[in-house]
């Protein structure tokens, strides 16, 4: 059975579009933007701070029924959901002068506090890049001490990408469990941008079916069991059945299966050796397109709407500017057009904005014969997204233009 599925609903839309607004234009102006091991630097330089977890009250207990926004917290903070602020502003008064380590989710709903504290007169207010976002993707050798801070009341174990990978490689008795759609699955779903393989040796158990099927496949409880969906908003929600049957070493593979296939810190050769039937053209994350522009005569394809590479979308959030040296397509047939004009081994890179363009384009390329065609995951806003959150991506910014005012 489905759970909750207008919440669920609720949440896909937010998981989807949370990281597309960007309130980035007061970093470091109104308020100081710090990445993680720099707060957390800084916290253990200081004796007296606040920490706010401006999340809901589900959130930051990890008791939400909209799963996907249950994700840990950091150990000392205090929650004030962000609609509350405007009411504890006077009881905060006592931190006026002192300062205030603000994070939630993906870092947005903490930049609106953080610049509505800093209105207010707050001196010394930081918010952390990422939140708990980028917590969660974070591993040992970019941030040691991720054990020590970051709490949870999960009965499973979040995972990103690389932990996954090891995980796969170095267990044999893991099993791996495929919630997506048979069709998913087996890559001949209608939307060509979830036809990216799947991992080998995974049992598709599709979620719509998985109570109901699990038992069928008399699965050890003692054995670790592998849960991931094509971009980690349902995979949480089956996690129940797991565990009334018994299981114990649960992981869920974080941002699921499209951000296991883009990150640019796995191993490509194994990565392949993991991945049955996948896409013919190459995913990409936010850091590994940096290394791309890096190179010369890259041809970028923008396959957004007009009004969007133009600055012109009704929804504001959809302005981001565009890539420097981009060409805006709006088609197939615009894309291959231009492609004529190019070598088979000229390299491409092609982003949208969430819609099946950009991978439809991407196919279309690779069966004209074009070798080497890389599609950005999740498009523009995530790029945009990790030139604001994430460290190690923040020079990527130099890439982008017309966004001026924007963030």
């Amino acid at each position: 059975m489905l759970r909750f599925r207008f919440l669920l609903f609720a949440f896909t839309l937010f998981a989807l579009t949370a990281r597309a607004q960007h309130p980035f234009k007061y970093d470091n102006t109104v308020y100081k933007g710090v990445y993680l091991n720099q707060a957390f630097g800084l916290m253990d330089s200081m004796k007296h701070f606040l920490l706010l977890d401006v999340r809901s009250p589900g959130e930051y207990a990890d008791t939400s029924r909209g799963t996907v926004g249950n994700i840990g917290r950091i150990k000392g903070s205090i929650n004030i959901n962000i609609d509350s602020i405007p009411a504890h502003l006077e009881e905060l008064q006592k931190y006026k002068n002192e300062p205030i380590f603000v994070y939630c989710s993906h870092s947005q709903r903490s930049r609106r506090v953080s610049k509505l504290l800093a209105d207010n007169g707050f001196t010394k207010v930081y918010n952390i890049n990422g939140g708990m976002t980028q917590l969660n993707l974070m591993d040992a050798s970019r941030f040691p001490e991720k054990n020590k801070y970051m709490v949870t009341n999960l009965a499973y174990k979040n995972i990103a990408s690389t932990e996954a990978f090891h995980l796969i490689k170095d267990t044999t008795a893991v099993v791996i469990i495929d919630i997506r759609t048979t069709q998913e699955f087996a890559g001949n779903d209608s939307l060509v941008q979830n036809n990216t393989g799947h991992i080998k040796n995974a049992i598709n158990i599709p979620q719509a079916d998985f109570e109901s099927k699990f038992d069928s496949y008399k699965i050890s409880n003692s054995r670790p069991v592998l849960i991931y969906d094509q971009r980690g908003i349902n995979s949480m929600d089956v996690i129940y059945v797991l565990r009334a049957r018994g299981f114990t070493k649960i992981y869920n593979l974080f941002e699921g299966f499209d951000a296991f296939v883009a990150d640019h810190k796995l191993d490509k050769a194994m990565l392949s050796q993991m991945i049955i039937d996948p896409a013919p053209y190459n995913i990409i994350d936010s850091r590994g397109c940096m290394d791309l522009l890096k190179q010369p005569d890259v041809v970028i394809l923008d396959a957004r709407p007009v009004e969007e590479f133009n600055n012109k979308a009704r929804m504001a959030y959809k302005n981001l500017g565009h890539i420097k040296g981009a060409i805006n397509i709006t088609s197939p047939d615009s894309a291959g057009m231009i492609a004529r004009t190019k070598d088979k081994s000229s390299v491409f890179l092609v982003y949208g904005s969430g819609s099946d363009m950009a991978a439809i384009i991407c196919r279309n390329l690779v069966k004209d014969g074009y070798q080497n065609v890389n599609l950005l995951n999740h498009g523009l806003y995530d790029f945009v997204w990790s030139t604001a959150n994430i460290e190690e991506c923040k020079s990527g910014r130099d890439y982008l233009t017309d966004h001026e005012g924007l963030y």
